[in-house]
């Protein structure tokens, strides 16, 4: 009976918890609500004369602030976080500020809510008069705009694992365009350089090639604006759609990620005689001409072309190019059109707010809101405008109208948080429920083992208080390394005490193996910790993965090697004596350390150069695809996982099956992780074996794991930035894309330290059923409480600074860490790693 209830509250804990986590996420991740349909042009609008009738846009993926091209009018672009394609583009198409949401819509891509087919976009506007539009690179364009274009070559990178491919696919195309008439808007998403950066870093080798390869590409463009007739009225415009960070990745708010370059060209531009200096020095981190922000674009790119501005669109139109006409009266027409649009948008954000009523220019002095100062400053602008549109008005206007148009771009950004703060304390009560009813269960459990449940109070309020400051958070990986280091001393000191106390004089000499054990396991601990250097603060410090290793390739080799030699002894020893799962043993590790050795020969041949395993590759010109290769070792995989769960078992032979299990599963995480990470594997087997040594009972045991799970986490290379996620894993045997199999992969290679050590705690703890509700009970505390912490803290300090470059990413992770490693890999995975424990004989 006792069982049932516990099993039952567990079970309505968990409910609680996801309940909870839909609830907040609604508040906390509101949609903006958005204008339907197409601006259109109003009666006063006709005045503006267009300067260009064609625009090429070239968007050079993570392309940072380093401009070194042609003429024209340079600017840094501030990409606000999420610094990653989908939204970025989100934001230069419409003007508008994306969700924070968008990077989860971004891998659904079959959700409507992730394409831009029913909003208004520039190209929405080129299109509704009849335009043509070419396209060429990235695929995303293709997925955000169904059926826009009339031409278009879509790349994806899934499996293109050279720097040049991918490239080659759009340049092919540029001379036909060029030539051709037939258009009025070329976009071109090269991806060379981002791909660059993931693997190698933005100080690789190769950047300075492919840097030149883009110089290229822009003078070719430029030469034909010039000497092509009918390109003679083109605007070109180059631009990165984010940046990177010093590691090469992409995602989170770090200076590089937040500053990819933006550049205007077209010879006209040399009438307006700005003469800046580039190559220059920048005056602020990766900051080189003067910074505006991504959504000026749209309604800049609508002035020159005479569109209208987006409906939603946040921009504020870039006030250089005003020059480029040549009267009063149609510069204050450009700067009023775009006040207006802005307008519109303040006023269906803010409906019950009138701009209807007159008021005197002092106001300006007595507002005490932003909303006011707008209301006062749209008043003066009347006043103004009122005295007529000559030249001299256009010179007391201007000041004003920009003025109005920076105080509604900075409203209208901030109502993106606009939260539903009800849902917020509602989605936080309820899994404030969840923790306090699984409370008693595990206050029960622990007192059973009353030092080990002091720990775990104590790791539940440290990592509570560490959720509220900013900077913790973003180095969360030396808060459970440090928990790691406490709880290793603790096993040590508790099994030691054990030794003394309860084995004879003969038998004392074990002490000494539980000394070295410990220091072993410290020794690891420091290894991993120096492994990825993670973190905002660190990640571009020196490591083993990305600095010591790669200038070390014989020794990285080497532990590869091992780490598959490992794999395959494991697999052996897990085995009965039957001869074809015994070759199965030999051949599968075999086949998968060539599948990650042609990985690596194509994705990053840097670690290979100057390698005999080179010449191994060398020598089959011909092998099976990657796709092929990853399958292969996939089904071996499964094969032995059902060995593991099929065949009869005795109970003498439970653990045997449930160590095949762990054995198959170490070979697919070790597929799905870096190859400068396959070492790892070599470490956790040493930190296994070490901590079998300590008798450990089911709670010290689940904490154990528990703990292992977060630190290797972050020793893999994790962190609360987005930017951290590895997908270098995620295509493996994968021919097209599947929303599902891209999401399980990411997920293996990404929590492949956790999975690791869910399945190692089946064969650490005892394998009785009050242990395993005792394991399920203290997961659910820990998650639940987690995930109170980060909650309150979004909740309290949702008008931080950092609230969407740190809180936001880490409940995001958060999230993660609920539904994928609690409920996916712990419980559920959990309990059929103990089903598969308890199965009867047949």
């Amino acid at each position: 009976m006792i069982t049932s209830l516990r099993r039952w509250a567990i079970l309505l804990a968990n409910v609680l918890i996801l309940v909870g986590i839909l609830t907040f996420s609604t508040g906390f991740f509101p949609y903006k609500p958005l204008l339907p349909g197409l601006a259109t042009f109003g009666e006063a609008d006709s005045d503006v004369t267009p300067i260009f009738d064609k625009v090429i846009f070239m968007v050079v993926d993570a392309l940072r602030s380093l401009i070194r091209a042609g003429a024209g009018l340079p600017f840094t672009a501030h990409a606000s976080s999420p610094t990653v394609t989908m939204p970025r583009l989100k934001a230069i198409t419409t003007g508008s500020v994306p969700s924070f949401l968008d990077v989860i819509l971004n891998i659904a891509e079959s959700d409507t809510s992730s394409t831009l087919a029913y909003q208004d976009t520039w190209l929405a506007q080129l299109k509704a008069r009849d335009d043509r539009l070419v396209m060429y690179g990235d695929d995303t364009w293709l997925k955000l705009f169904p059926g826009m274009f009339d031409r278009a070559d879509g790349t994806t990178s899934f499996f293109v694992s050279d720097f040049t491919e991918v490239d080659n696919n759009v340049t092919r195309h540029v001379s036909t365009e060029l030539a051709a008439d037939d258009w009025s808007a070329f976009i071109m998403h090269y991806l060379g350089l981002d791909h660059i950066g993931h693997k190698t870093g933005p100080r690789s080798p190769f950047m300075p090639a492919k840097q030149q390869e883009m110089d290229d590409v822009v003078k070719e463009v430029y030469t034909a604006m010039q000497q092509e007739p009918h390109l003679q009225s083109t605007l070109f415009i180059l631009c990165g759609d984010h940046g990177m960070n010093d590691a090469g990745n992409h995602g989170g708010s770090s200076a590089g990620e937040t500053s990819p370059a933006l550049l205007f060209v077209a010879p006209k531009f040399e009438a307006l005689g700005l003469k800046l200096e580039s190559p220059t020095e920048p005056f602020e981190e990766f900051q080189y001409y003067r910074t505006v922000e991504q959504a000026d674009i749209a309604p800049t790119m609508a002035g020159l072309l005479g569109l209208p501005i987006p409906l939603n669109s946040l921009g504020v139109f870039i006030p250089e190019f005003l020059d480029l006409w040549d009267s009063g009266s149609q510069k204050l027409g450009v700067l009023y059109r775009n006040a207006r649009q802005l307008l519109n948008t303040l006023q269906a954000t803010f409906p019950g707010v009138s701009f209807d009523h007159e008021a005197d220019s002092s106001c300006l002095a007595s507002t005490d809101s932003e909303i006011e100062d707008a209301q006062c400053t749209w008043s003066h602008i009347h006043q103004v405008l009122g005295e007529g549109t000559t030249d001299d008005a256009f010179q007391t206007a201007r000041p004003i109208l920009e003025r109005f148009s920076q105080i509604t771009q900075d409203v209208m950004s901030s109502t993106a948080s606009n939260y539903d703060t009800f849902r917020l304390w509602l989605g936080l009560s309820i899994t404030g429920v969840a923790m306090l009813l699984i409370l008693p269960i595990v206050y029960k459990d622990c007192a059973r083992s009353t030092y080990a449940g002091g720990f775990l109070a104590f790791l539940v309020l440290g990592y509570g208080g560490v959720m509220f400051a900013s900077s913790y958070v973003e180095e969360e990986q030396q808060f459970w390394y440090w928990i790691c280091s406490g709880w290793l001393f603790y096993l040590h000191a508790k099994s030691s005490s054990l030794k003394r106390d309860s084995y004879s004089k003969a038998k004392a000499r074990g002490f000494n193996w539980i000394q070295i054990s410990t220091v072993g396991l410290l020794v690891c601990q420091r290894v991993l910790r120096r492994w990825c250097q993670t973190g905002q603060k660190s990640t571009a410090e020196p490591d083993i993965a990305r600095t010591f290793l790669p200038s070390h390739l014989p020794i990285l080799w080497t532990l590869i090697i091992l780490t598959y030699a490992d794999a395959g002894r494991g697999l052996l020893m897990s085995l009965p004596s039957s001869i074809l799962p015994r070759l199965g043993a030999l051949v599968l590790p075999a086949l998968a350390f060539m599948f990650k050795l042609n990985f690596v020969a194509n994705d990053s041949p840097e670690l290979l150069t100057d390698s005999f395993l080179w010449r191994v590759v060398e020598a089959c010109p011909n092998a099976p695809s990657l796709v092929f290769q990853a399958r292969v070792v996939f089904m071996g995989v499964v094969c032995f996982m059902l060995l593991a769960i099929l065949s009869p078992t005795r109970p003498d032979k439970t653990k045997a099956s449930n160590k095949l299990f762990h054995e198959a599963l170490n070979l697919l995480l070790i597929t799905q992780s870096r190859a400068t990470n396959l070492p790892i594997f070599l470490v956790f087997r040493f930190q296994a074996l070490m901590l079998s040594t300590m008798n450990l009972n089911g709670i010290e045991a689940t904490i154990t794991t528990l703990v292992m799970q977060y630190m290797t986490f972050f020793a893999f290379g994790g962190s609360n930035s987005i930017s951290s996620l590895d997908l270098s894993s995620a295509y493996n045997g994968v021919g097209s894309y599947s929303v599902v199999m891209v999401g399980v992969l990411m997920i293996v290679s990404n929590w492949a330290g956790p999975i690791w050590w869910v399945s190692e705690s089946q064969l650490l703890r005892p394998h009785r059923t009050v242990e395993d509700h005792s394991s399920a009970a203290l997961l659910t505390f820990h998650i639940a409480a987690s995930l109170v912490s980060v909650m309150a803290a979004c909740t309290v300090l949702r008008a931080h600074l950092f609230i969407w470059t740190v809180f936001s990413p880490k409940y995001l992770y958060s999230m993660a860490w609920a539904v994928v490693n609690h409920l996916m890999i712990n419980l559920a995975g959990g309990i059929g790693l103990s089903a598969l424990q308890k199965r009867s004989p047949r």
